[in-house]
């Protein structure tokens, strides 16, 4: 189950608090939430409360990161997982970079 709660933190940022377990079938949701946000609008997506990230979970964490999207308080897991995942000629990983 994930939670997802938008936090306002001035008008031109919004911080997106996940809790709990980030999988494929939840991505939906906080795509709409992110889309439906101005362009100019600083987004942070918290993930200090995540308790699991699938796959999908963890590809979309990179395409949002290449969006201009912060991911803040990133489980060490996830942050491995990502740089496994953009290591030079690993297929697949075009758009996805760490920072």
């Amino acid at each position: 189950m994930l939670k997802i709660t938008p936090i306002r933190l001035d008008e031109q940022c919004l911080r997106i608090r996940l809790h709990g377990a980030i999988t494929e079938e939840y991505l939906p949701e906080i795509e709409r939430l992110l889309f439906e946000q101005p362009v100019a609008l600083h987004i942070y997506l918290d993930l200090a409360d995540v308790s699991f990230v699938d796959r999908a979970a963890m590809l979309f964490f990179c395409a949002a990161a290449v969006k201009n999207i912060a991911i803040e308080n990133c489980p060490s897991y996830v942050s491995r997982w990502i740089q496994q995942e953009t290591r030079p000629g690993r297929p697949g990983n075009a758009g996805c970079t760490t920072k």
